[in-house]
This record gives structure tokens, sequence and C-alpha cells, in this order.
């Protein structure tokens, strides 16, 4: 088994027959010696991923890809190989990304319990991206009335918790810091899988835009249980 940092591959259906997807996908292969190309498969948090697709509309199914949005790399023609193959190299081998502990946590986010929905953090890039995780407690108090017998954890939790990694990415900011994250809308909520007490959750979030003059951003956020998509959702 290859120690090379893995980029997952993810092609469209090949709406554009007269352009060869596979074919460039090769020539960065080559181009990237130092990377492991690999079939992207749902759940698996790769290196980088690179979203192959056949023409501009960007058409290519990412749903389930645990990679944040941040860490996908698109590649629509000639024009992005160059790039595209700057970029995999400032994800994969860049070194701006930082862990936190639970202790850490608290000195970006103001939310306490019952309220705080972060446990630890495995990769933060201030201003781009997060990953954490959230250990699901079966002793927690909601479990009682959702649902007596039949616990399950509210989606309203699940879209929380995805605004609180997403909060990560800007409170880590100085621009930010102490500053106090509040809601102001969330787009395209989904909720898949229902999350049960006992699991730990790993939340995605990728910054999308930011209107810095107005405090404002607006972030993708995503959640999983053992590879699986649990939920997802635009907050912001």
């Amino acid at each position: 088994m290859s120690d090379k940092p893995q980029v997952g591959v993810r092609y469209c259906g090949g709406c554009n027959p007269r352009y060869d997807r596979v074919k460039l996908v090769k020539r960065l292969e080559a181009a990237l010696p130092e990377m492991e190309f690999v079939p992207a498969e749902d759940g698996v948090p790769y290196a980088a991923a690179l979203i192959a697709n056949g023409c501009t509309n960007r058409c290519t199914n990412v749903s389930g890809l645990a990679v944040p949005e941040a860490r996908q790399v698109p590649l629509a023609g000639d024009l992005d190989f160059i790039p595209a193959q700057e970029k995999l190299k400032e994800l994969v081998f860049g070194g701006e990304a930082k862990s936190l502990t639970h202790e850490e946590v608290l000195t970006v986010l103001p939310h306490r319990s019952p309220m705080l929905l972060i446990d630890t953090v495995s990769r933060l890039v201030p201003g781009s991206e997060a990953v954490a995780s959230l250990y699901i407690d079966p002793k927690w108090d909601i479990f009682q009335g959702h649902f007596p017998g039949r616990p399950v954890l509210p989606g309203v939790y699940s879209l929380e918790a995805m605004a609180q990694c997403a909060d990560l990415i800007v409170l880590s900011l100085d621009r930010y810091a102490g500053k106090a994250p509040l809601f102001a809308g969330a787009e395209k909520v989904f909720f898949r899988r229902p999350i049960s007490p006992g699991d730990t959750v790993e939340l995605h979030a990728s910054l999308l835009s930011e209107r810095a003059e107005f405090g404002m951003a607006i972030c993708k956020g995503r959640a999983f249980v053992e590879g699986n998509l649990c939920a997802e959702a635009e907050v912001t």
C-alpha cells in the first residue's frame, strides 16, 4: 500500500464527449508523482479531491464525498490544468492547517454547555475550512423526549453543529476574534440519515463567500457518521 497522500478523483457522467477527462487527469497524475490519484469513494477523507467535470457546468456528483468543498479542486479543461496542479500542491503539502484540543476550541467559540456542539478539531485552516468531531452523548436530556424509546438527534442540533463548525473558520481570523456568531439563515438543508446516541459525528465546513464589510459569511456544512453523509446545509 502506498504511503503517498491520496487525491480522490470523481468524474462527471461524460456529458461532453469531445473532452477527454481521463487523459487530462493522467497528465496531472504524471505531473504530481508525489501524490497517489485514486477513485473517490463516499465517506473516505482524502487529502484532497479532484473533481473532473466534462464542462463548466460542474455537474459531477460530489454528494457523500467526505472532503470539504475547500479541498475539492475542479478540472474542466486544459485551462484548469496549471491552477489545479498548484492548488493540489498547496492543499496536500501546505503547512497552514492546525488541530485544536477541546480546551483550544473553548478559546475560539463562545458557546458553552449545553449548547457547545464541537469536541475537537482535526483540521482548521482559518478563513477556509474546518473538520471537527462531536460525540452524541446518550445522557443528553433531549433524548428523553425525542423520541421516548427511539432516541434520534433532532435535525436542528445537526444544523447547529454544522454552523458551529463554520464558526471556527471565521472566528479563528483576527478580524472576527471574540465576536458573537449569529445565525442569519440556512439554505439547501437536507437530512439524509438519522444520528443516534453513541454516534461520533464528523463535521465538515468550508467558506463559500464572505462580505467582510458586513461581517457576513456563507459556509457549506456537512455531517458524517462512519463515512455516511447524514446532513448538509449552507449556513449564513
